[in-house]
């Protein structure tokens, strides 16, 4: 394919790398550029700063002094640390919803049954994860608000 358009390359010479290993690369560096991934160590410990009570007066600039990636995974790795959280936790979705606690974030006057599941931890080597941890905490948030 690459003779037919007469572009040289050798094989020996030249490589190609995996596409996902590039978007994890590049993610990884867009990540780090607003985030301490060093939080990730549980060794550390992480002070977090919350935000303002109105998060509609809240700046781009603001949020993101916030650390909302540490701030995500410091909360679930409290909820996390021991049995007995993880499983208040999960009572917790359990009584809201049979309880109607839970309030739609769009519309407040509505009901919100929050999803029975456990908050996600990222993996340093997934670029994805981090999505799927902020996804997961997102939908869980209204448990967390409580």
């Amino acid at each position: 394919m690459v003779d037919a358009r007469d572009i040289p390359f050798n094989h020996k010479d030249n490589r190609i790398m995996c596409f996902p290993h590039v978007v994890n690369i590049c993610t990884t560096h867009v990540i780090e550029g607003f985030t301490d991934l060093s939080l990730v160590d549980e060794t550390r410990e992480f002070t977090p700063s919350l935000p303002p009570s109105d998060p509609d007066c809240q700046t781009f600039d603001e949020a993101i002094t916030c650390d909302p990636i540490a701030l995500c995974r410091s909360a679930i790795r409290a909820i996390r640390a021991s049995g007995q959280r993880r499983d208040q936790f999960e009572e917790t979705i359990v009584d809201g919803n049979n309880r109607n606690w839970f309030r739609d974030p769009d519309n407040a006057s509505k009901d919100y049954k929050v999803p029975h599941l456990q908050l996600l931890r990222d993996v340093k080597t997934r670029w994805d994860s981090v999505y799927y941890m902020i996804r997961r905490f997102r939908q869980c948030r209204p448990v967390c608000d409580l």
